[in-house]
């Protein structure tokens, strides 16, 4: 029973030097076994990993009742985890199993922290992704960058793995190599510009909240016109109107200028802000005649009334001669017509009564003078708001031949020209 009186330290080549083997057979086998050991022990640290404790694992998330757990298992968090533990072990024993050939225990060890840095960026970067879905599925955080912290983890990761496994490979304590990269950081700067300058990008975006997941925006540099998709740590990814998707550079967002219709969301109102043009020459004076006909509409004949007693007690005290309408005051159609619109807008029901409403007299042009709306519908949404601009207009525009006054348009072949050339 010889045999069994083995050295711990060499036990395989103890083993084989004590049952008789030759001398110049002991080393080869010798690998062989320790080699075979290690494979019988990966296998079964695997087995352990993946069948029992991933089977535990996955029983405890079904019967939980919280909701994180089951984020964790679908970005294989708890897999990486479990993944682990085989490394591990295998790195224990190595000089256990490898005693009878010294030489190989240092470089299968290096080569396994390697593999268990590479094992534990994974594990970290899984982690940061499971928190980031459970984040974006959090009301409070709905409408916070995620993605942009997700992807700054994600770089911090793999950039402090990069350092440890030169670390490994030289020998080199990581503290020393970060202090070494300290004194190289134009180069580093030079690499890595582009995602410093998106960090940096995004880091001013986030403070001073510029935009974020699911905003309205139009960047008229980039063609850019519709929602917002992500902000990641380099791009903001954009869903435009005709469904294209455009990328644009983040720090396009600080340096330039763009449009961010956040407010009408929030709001819940969209603002009406267009003219209506109006031949200078069909304005005119409202004689009694034009006032009786126009005091037929509902929405200005009180405003009709008022204002003729108005202008009536005015024109008595200046003494005006009434017998020429350019003398003192009086009413014209463009004004009456300012104060219907006025009043048809007050009284539309798609539109805000909390929020400005005006119709004003603009500048008047070569083209003539404008008349400008100006309100806000209660309708965001594209289509349905343009059926109501679309609406209110063409009710404005078909009502303004009833108190006398032409939209302007240019002349056309069917409308004839002002002037006739000469021959």
């Amino acid at each position: 029973m010889e045999f069994l009186k083995i050295n711990p330290g060499h036990w395989a080549r103890d083993f084989f030097q004590t049952i008789g083997l030759p001398e110049n057979l002991v080393s080869g086998f010798t690998i062989v076994v320790d080699f075979t050991i290690l494979v019988i022990a990966s296998i079964i640290a695997d087995f352990i990993a993946r069948k029992l404790l991933m089977g535990l694992i996955k029983k405890w998330v079904i019967k939980s009742k919280v909701n994180w757990d089951n984020y964790f298992l679908e970005a294989k968090v708890f897999q990486s985890f479990v993944h682990l533990f085989p490394t591990i072990a295998i790195y224990t024993f190595i000089p256990i199993v490898f005693s009878d050939i010294p030489k190989w225990i240092n470089p299968i060890q290096t080569g396994l922290s390697v593999f268990l840095v590479y094992q534990i960026s994974i594990l970290v970067n899984r982690t940061a992704k499971a928190a980031s879905h459970i984040l974006e599925n959090t009301e409070s955080f709905k409408d916070k960058p995620i993605r942009t912290l997700l992807s700054v983890v994600q770089f911090l990761t793999w950039f402090i793995a990069i350092l440890a496994v030169i670390s490994i490979w030289t020998g080199t304590p990581l503290f020393t190599l970060l202090g070494a990269m300290a004194g190289a950081t134009a180069i580093i700067i030079l690499i890595f510009q582009d995602a410093i300058n998106g960090l940096l990008a995004n880091f001013q975006i986030t403070l001073f909240d510029l935009l974020k997941k699911g905003d309205w925006i139009t960047f008229e540099k980039f063609g850019v016109d519709g929602d917002v998709l992500s902000v990641d740590l380099t791009t903001v990814k954009i869903k435009n109107f005709d469904n294209t998707i455009s990328s644009v550079p983040a720090k396009a967002f600080v340096t330039d200028s763009f449009i961010n219709w956040r407010g009408i969301q929030i709001a819940k109102v969209r603002r009406i802000k267009r003219n209506l043009i109006f031949d200078m020459d069909s304005i005119q004076f409202c004689d009694t005649s034009l006032l009786n006909q126009l005091k037929e509409i509902q929405e200005v004949r009180e405003h009709i009334i008022s204002k003729e007693e108005e202008i009536k007690k005015h024109n008595a005290s200046t003494g005006a001669n009434k017998s020429n309408l350019v003398n003192g005051r009086n009413l014209t159609n463009l004004g009456i017509f300012r104060a219907y619109a006025t009043q048809y807008l007050k009284n539309h029901e798609s539109l805000s009564s909390k929020h400005s409403l005006m119709v004003r007299q603009l500048q008047p042009t070569s083209s003539g003078i404008p008349l400008e709306i100006y309100c806000f519908a209660k309708e965001i949404n594209w289509v349905p708001y343009e059926g109501i601009v679309s609406d209110i207009f063409d009710h404005l525009i078909a009502s303004a031949t009833a108190f006398g006054l032409n939209i302007y348009q240019a002349p056309t072949s069917r409308t004839g020209y002002p002037f006739t050339p000469k021959n």
